[in-house]
């Protein structure tokens, strides 16, 4: 049924919740600090907020990327030069090599089944990239749309678009949208009028509009036919 999968990466291929914790604990005692959970978790609300404005476009990345360590350490009366410690975060993110579980077992299943795999992930395009390489899953990859590069972020039409434009011998009815994002995966594939599968790895009790949901990344299989 569907022969061009365009992939989301962090939390759906890419183990980022791990790669985020390990980054996180790094940054902390980079800065002398004891790490507690209650210090990811305040990072964790900063950064959403601040997607979340970028989903909607009222910010650029920029203000995202160098922004959100200097808020975060406001909180604890540090004066934190907000984008040195983005620069060092992206450094150890770019280190990691988590994969989802089943991730690279069902990326080499679907490859065999000659189907033509896409990344399609909001990022710093060489961070997702050393990250793929590192996990040893980028020659499963047939390109790589990342929306730095791209020059739009998920889920404007713009990036969706740009994805359809560069994928040869396209048939847009084949083609599967693939994240655990509402807003930005499966809105993005609304938007764009193709079908979406919505990875609820968490069992998420947000209603979903996608085509499809799945709670193990294995069960991509049953839909890819």
């Amino acid at each position: 049924m569907y022969q061009f999968i365009l992939l989301d990466l962090d939390n759906t291929i890419l183990d980022f919740d791990t790669a985020e914790k390990n980054s996180m604990i790094k940054i902390v005692e980079s800065l002398d600090i004891e790490y507690k959970s209650e210090i990811l978790d305040q990072y964790r609300k900063i950064n959403s907020s601040l997607w979340k404005l970028l989903e909607e476009e009222k910010i650029t990345k920029d203000i995202v990327l160098n922004t959100r360590f200097s808020e975060l350490f406001k909180l604890y009366e540090l004066n934190a030069d907000g984008e040195k410690i983005e620069n060092l975060f992206r450094a150890y993110l770019a280190e990691s090599s988590d994969l989802i579980p089943n991730a690279k077992d069902i990326l080499t299943e679907l490859k065999k089944r000659g189907k033509k795999i896409y990344a399609a992930s909001n990022g710093v395009y060489s961070t997702q990239i050393q990250r793929l390489k590192n996990a040893g899953i980028s020659e499963l990859f047939d390109d790589m749309f990342i929306s730095e590069k791209v020059g739009y972020n998920k889920p404007s039409i713009h990036f969706f678009e740009y994805c359809l434009n560069n994928i040869k011998d396209l048939e847009r009815d084949k083609v599967l949208m693939v994240g655990d994002s509402l807003s930005s995966d499966i809105q993005g594939a609304i938007n764009a009028n193709i079908d979406s599968c919505y990875c609820n790895f968490n069992n998420n009790r947000d209603i979903s509009n996608a085509t499809y949901t799945i709670y193990d990344i294995s069960e991509l299989l049953n839909i890819v036919k």
